[in-house]
């Protein structure tokens, strides 16, 4: 075996080049695991953003749909209803029974 071979064999299983090895592998999947870890964080507040505005937009309609039913619900339109399409009529004074 040539003398520069034979170097170089014992330079790269000396301990040094090995934790040089080990490092430079660990720095590199340290690395690769930030940049994963980024963009995850990423797409997890993108979707966080999509989720508010879409709870927002509930929210709207929620309120629109209670301002309907209070509309629906009041009672001179309840009112108007029941004597155009149950054709009720209030009773007359001579009716009322007041009970003590």
């Amino acid at each position: 075996m040539p003398a520069v071979l034979r170097l170089f064999i014992d330079w790269f299983l000396s301990p040094k080049p090995l934790l040089a090895a080990a490092l430079t592998s660990v720095f590199v999947v340290s690395a690769i695991g930030v940049a994963y870890s980024a963009h995850e964080t990423r797409n997890m507040y993108r979707d966080l953003q999509q989720l508010e505005k879409s709870h927002d937009d509930l929210e709207h309609e929620y309120e629109k749909l209670l301002l309907e039913q209070s509309a629906w619900a009041d009672y001179t339109r309840l009112n108007e209803l029941a004597f155009k399409e149950l054709e009720m009529q209030a009773p007359e004074a001579d009716d009322l029974v007041v009970l003590r």
